[in-house]
């Protein structure tokens, strides 16, 4: 089955949640019994269940052998559990996950963690946490297994760069660089040619390596007009490096020391820049590849 992965921000919730044995062999029988005792634990305590039951693995699941997993379900806020219930009552806070679900059996799950593996690779996402199952519908509600649907999440970090890369020339690619953010109204301010910097100790790479510290005047007006402190917390280094039969250009995602220093004043222009800097690649990528078709290459 095809799998279509997005990232949301999940929000802070209270959960019950109870450890339990599970194996990979005898999965389903064990997800049953481990919602079966969610149910009690909330029966107990006269918590209301209040959404899909989770499973949260803290490591891989060893094949043949039990592993503890946490189960969990949201529940509306009452009494908490005592420490011998082998239970508790969290809240969890909210986090920027990544997810895709996954319909039939378990034993198709693996396909669906390739995927959003796979993705996370692409995408320049890097996982933080351990992953999550949300039985959306689970094994207590049809027998049927091509019925059962789960969700997959995984706590995710925003990619700290805007990537592409580029199979031309590494001094092309440098001008086509320059020449492309001039075009959107970007200022260059230094060049660092790293193969031509000393180094103390000896660490000039070999290969090409450019580093643009770049300035966009009107967005950094209007950042500075919003916050003093613009001038520091919005990025500007682009990098150009060559690699083995590509060069790659970065660029540093200005939203992501917004969003983690909550300068909440700077975000609109932050999210502006890196649409402007996504669509400079995008323009990069398609000049190099109109150079390689005109050149028969």
């Amino acid at each position: 089955m095809e799998y279509r992965v997005a990232v949301c921000e999940s929000v802070p919730q209270a959960v019950l949640r109870v450890p339990w044995e599970v194996r990979q062999d005898r999965l389903g029988a064990d997800l049953s019994a481990g919602m079966r005792q969610l149910a009690i634990m909330a029966d107990r305590t006269g918590l209301v269940a209040c959404g899909s039951p989770t499973i949260t693995y803290q490591r891989p699941l060893p094949d043949g052998e039990a592993a503890e997993v946490d189960f969990a379900v949201p529940v509306e806020p009452g009494a908490t559990l005592g420490p011998r219930s082998g239970a508790e009552v969290i809240v969890t806070p909210g986090t920027l996950v990544a997810r895709t679900c996954h319909r039939g059996g378990y034993e198709g799950l693996g396909a669906a963690y390739t995927a959003l593996h796979e993705w996370l690779y692409s995408s320049g996402h890097r996982p933080i946490g351990p992953p999550t199952e949300v039985y959306l519908v689970g094994p207590d509600e049809v027998t049927d297994p091509r019925r059962l649907l789960t969700e997959i999440r995984i706590p995710v970090a925003p990619p700290v760069a805007v990537t592409v890369d580029v199979h031309i020339p590494f001094d092309r690619t440098v001008a086509l660089v320059r020449e492309t953010l001039l075009a959107d109204g970007f200022v260059i301010l230094a060049e660092l040619d790293l193969r031509a910097t000393p180094a103390d100790p000896p660490g000039v790479p070999e290969t090409g390596h450019v580093v643009l510290d770049t300035c966009h005047p009107e967005l950094l007006t209007r950042a500075l007009a919003a916050d003093p402190q613009a001038g520091v917390m919005l990025p500007r280094a682009v990098a150009i490096r060559e690699r083995a039969g590509c060069v790659t250009i970065e660029a540093a995602n200005p939203t992501v020391l917004v969003q983690a220093t909550r300068h909440d004043s700077l975000q609109a222009v932050a999210d502006e820049m890196c649409r402007l800097l996504v669509a400079v690649l995008d323009r990069i990528e398609k000049s190099a590849a109109d150079l390689i078709g005109s050149a028969g290459m």
